[in-house]
């Protein structure tokens, strides 16, 4: 069918191959990783502390987070999330699922805590079906309640990444 074709000539992509700045001894590899070092290390700063969640604590351990306002589902996420949290301990799960009355809910699972599923379950796995019931508490108006209730855990009473 007569078509022309823009190819190269193969030889244009031929090159040599690149020689690396090698001097006696070796030192010049050396010299390039401090080079690239010192750069790397200019380039990033060292970690500041985070304005959005501020690092102070309350007598009782606790970060003191100040309400503007109410409580948004980002809020509580992060709340949740806090220092690798995982969820509540079974028992004060339990007591927010009480207070969300899920019982009277189909589409809300009680949360894991029976032994025998507790201790199947992967941290990932608890804190995924702990968001599940985050989500619920926002998407039927509970949120505040669920919030103010996550908000006057102990860190203590929560289960983290790594924990049983």
């Amino acid at each position: 069918m007569g078509h022309k074709r823009d190819f190269a000539p193969s030889d244009t992509w031929l090159h040599s191959m690149p020689v690396p700045d090698a001097r006696e001894g070796g030192e010049s590899t050396w010299e390039a990783w401090e080079e690239e070092s010192l750069r790397m290390d200019l380039a990033f700063a060292p970690t500041q502390p985070s304005q959005n969640m501020p690092l102070a604590r309350s007598p009782g351990g606790r970060a003191v987070q100040p309400r503007t306002g109410p409580w948004t589902i980002e809020d509580v996420l992060l709340l949740a999330r806090r220092h690798n949290r995982v969820c509540p301990r079974p028992a004060l799960w339990a007591g927010l699922y009480l207070l969300l009355e899920g019982d009277r809910y189909a589409d809300l699972r009680p949360p894991p805590t029976q032994p025998w599923i507790w201790n199947k379950l992967s941290s990932l796995q608890r804190r995924m079906s702990f968001r599940e019931h985050i989500e619920w508490a926002e998407r039927h108006g509970k949120l505040e309640e669920a919030a103010r209730y996550l908000d006057s855990v102990s860190e203590a009473d929560w289960v983290h990444i790594g924990e049983d």
